[in-house]
């Protein structure tokens, strides 16, 4: 089984694009997930030349992904400057994914404004944001891929059901199985997603849950062992991303020591295999 294994740059949000590059070589990741809100690149101008530098002295083993912005941003925003700006957001990320030669490009379907249940306006607003970006899908190597919410009240896409029908209806888009944001709802919701819309599964974002508290790392994790099993008898064999929130981590990290919790995971990923 051929399973590339990565990070989201988000956890070494403190340090340096170089550092956090190194942390795949010293890891033994395959790749890693750049969120262009990394800070270091965020912060400082959003210099694409470089970032290009820096792929370019750190050659991974597998191609780079890409998690469009979310922070501030949400397509489904009752405040059509808020939806103007997601939307331009997503676009230049698929335009980034293709300047590094990223494969994927996460999506998020974005949420409802108010702390309420979505409404058909907040799906109608998701509709709107696929239609404005499938023309630059269309012609773009790039797979988009949208992701599953956990649920929560004002958050949509929250179901296998809800995935599939937009999954029905744009036939371009790719999917990121968040396997975290099942785990409230089970083996067998996961076990849904990936019988109905394994073939369309792109990336999936692994890490650890316990008594509600998601994003923590994967090894010894009695969550991410249901998951990465469940994945694994389903015959996936594609990117796997730790999507690890180190304020999910009861202390703060040094570098090392995260360095060390990916090495952990991907070493406990690895060994699992086939």
């Amino acid at each position: 089984m051929v399973m590339e294994l990565s990070f989201s740059t988000m956890f070494f949000h403190d340090h340096p694009l170089e550092r956090i590059f190194d942390a795949a070589m010293f890891s033994g990741a395959d790749t890693l997930e750049f969120w262009p809100e990394t800070p270091d690149w965020w912060l400082n101008g959003l210099p694409v030349n470089r970032l290009c530098e820096v792929c370019a002295s750190h050659p991974l083993r597998a191609p780079l992904s890409i998690h469009a912005p979310v922070l501030d941003l949400n397509p489904c925003s009752i405040n059509p400057d808020v939806v103007e700006v997601s939307i331009r957001w997503i676009e230049r990320s698929i335009l980034l994914a293709e300047k590094i030669g990223a494969g994927v490009c996460t999506i998020h379907p974005g949420r409802r404004t108010s702390r309420r249940p979505p409404s058909k306006t907040d799906y109608q607003r998701l509709h709107h944001m696929l239609d404005s970006i499938a023309p630059m899908a269309d012609e773009s190597d790039v797979q988009i891929a949208i992701e599953n919410m956990e649920p929560q009240i004002n958050a949509l896409l929250t179901t296998p059901n809800e995935l599939f029908c937009i999954l029905d209806t744009y036939d371009w888009l790719s999917f990121t199985l968040d396997a975290c944001h099942v785990s409230a709802q089970g083996a067998s919701v996961l076990e849904e997603y990936l019988d109905g819309a394994g073939h369309r599964i792109v990336n999936v974002h692994l890490s650890g849950a316990i008594d509600g508290v998601l994003h923590l790392p994967s090894w010894g994790n009695p969550w991410a062992d249901v998951a990465l099993t469940t994945l694994i008898d389903s015959g996936y064999n594609r990117l796997i991303t730790f999507e690890i929130n180190d304020l999910s981590v009861n202390r703060p990290l040094t570098y090392e020591e995260k360095v060390s919790i990916v090495l952990d995971d991907v070493e406990y990923v690895r060994n699992l295999l086939p």
